[in-house]
């Protein structure tokens, strides 16, 4: 009987490891065929070639972005076929120890069988139990020849499933064989297409190398720009913050009055109450798990801190948050529950408007937004849509999207899922 248990445990370990397999190379392919679908969905925000600077530097930007997107995959391509080659190998191995395992165990049943083909007639057994010394010993007797009986017939069950299970395995064998062919096959055409692509971008950069004056004076006004835009934002909350402040000192009874804007007004005060301390934590919580800011397939063309420009000499721009593209008609959408802070239209861009929204002490800025659906004061929720991402001349729907801590900029490609 011990035997028996210890046939009945491996033949369960056998199997268990056969379900193993297979569902590896399954999520595999699931997790690529999400990446490979963004990848498809981002070529779709590829504009067409564009013969102004600005149009060009766009189209740039996103080429890059989208070439960085196809090496992730190539490279997915490779981490995976390598994976397929190990799961090859431990197929391999179990299969070899399910072959020896039934070698012995067709051995071991065929000498059973044997002995109990020679001791097995009803004169033997009858001899057997007439020769017992006492009664309790005959019933002894019985009960053994049934157990021999029954573990002989497990045996050959145990004997048969292991066959199916070496079966099984071949046919897992081939079928990872098959997975690996086709992988190989999509790497081939991933890394023309990788190729194609920075064939375009030679020639985009070739182009843009002969105005590399015009680009750098361009780049330089932009960051101008960019950096007054800053410091508005800055502004406005610093101003929140004096407001809090002097909310509270003056309800601690100090007669200091609440601050004040630059026209006069009374600043609303910001109360960091229990709630928001709250709102704070979750979504501290939520780090690297904020949905993307705006619907639909997306490209970042922008990263957070300094970025140059592929291809040109001295060509670089500071981002305080990132540079998102959508595709046309997309939204902005809040990454987080929260309040809208502040609305304001953008000094340089007439109908281009930027969103605010406090989470906490965290804030949340959305740029280049119009048809919006929301105001000062709103409460928003986790994805709900703020309003339309305006196209620019070229026609690109690009948001720049910012994440603070009060005064502090944060890298938004720490805390959203790009």
């Amino acid at each position: 009987m011990k035997r028996l248990l210890c046939y009945i445990i491996a033949f369960v370990a056998l199997n268990f490891a056969y379900a193993q397999t297979n569902p590896k190379v399954k999520e595999m392919e699931s997790q690529r065929n999400k990446l490979e679908q963004q990848l498809a969905e981002s070529r779709k925000l590829l504009s067409a070639a564009q013969k102004d600077v600005d149009g060009q530097l766009a189209q740039l930007s996103a080429l890059t972005a989208q070439i960085k997107k196809q090496k992730q995959f190539v490279a997915r391509l490779d981490a995976d076929v390598k994976a397929i080659d190990r799961e090859l190998r431990s197929i391999e191995e179990q299969m070899q120890t399910l072959q020896t395992e039934l070698e012995r165990r067709r051995e071991h049943y065929a000498k059973a069988l044997q002995m109990m083909t020679n001791k097995n007639t009803f004169e033997n057994k009858l001899m057997f139990l007439l020769s017992a010394e006492s009664f309790n010993q005959m019933v002894r007797r019985m009960r053994y020849l049934r157990e021999y009986s029954n573990f002989q017939q497990k045996q050959g069950e145990l004997l048969m499933a292991q066959q199916q299970d070496l079966e099984n395995k071949r046919i897992e064998l081939e079928q990872t064989r098959e997975a690996k062919k086709a992988l190989l096959a999509k790497r081939v055409e991933e890394q023309k297409q990788l190729a194609k692509q920075q064939a375009e971008q030679n020639k985009l950069v070739a182009g843009l190398k002969k105005k590399q004056k015009e680009i750098r004076n361009r780049m330089a006004a932009q960051q101008r720009e960019h950096d007054k835009l800053n410091r508005e934002i800055e502004r406005i909350i610093e101003e929140e913050l004096r407001a809090q402040e002097a909310e509270q000192r003056r309800q601690e009874g100090k007669g200091e009055e609440p601050a004040t804007t630059k026209d006069g007004k009374a600043m609303p005060a910001y109360k960091a109450s229990a709630a928001d301390r709250k709102l704070s934590g979750s979504f501290e919580s939520n780090r690297g798990k904020l949905p993307v800011p705006v619907t639909g397939p997306y490209l970042l063309t922008s990263r957070y801190g300094v970025n140059y420009v592929e291809g040109l000499k001295n060509v670089k721009f500071n981002n305080h948050g990132v540079d998102v593209r959508g595709q046309e008609g997309c939204s902005a959408r809040a990454v987080f529950d929260g309040t809208v802070s502040f609305v304001f239209e953008h000094p340089q861009v007439p109908g281009s408007f930027i969103v605010m929204v406090r989470h906490g002490q965290y804030i949340s800025a959305y740029f280049n937004l119009t048809a919006l659906k929301v105001k000062k004061g709103d409460k928003v929720k986790i994805n709900e849509p703020l309003g339309l991402v305006i196209a620019d001349a070229a026609g690109n729907c690009t948001m720049q999207f910012q994440l603070r801590k009060d005064k502090q900029s944060l890298n938004p490609e720490q805390w959203v899922t790009f």
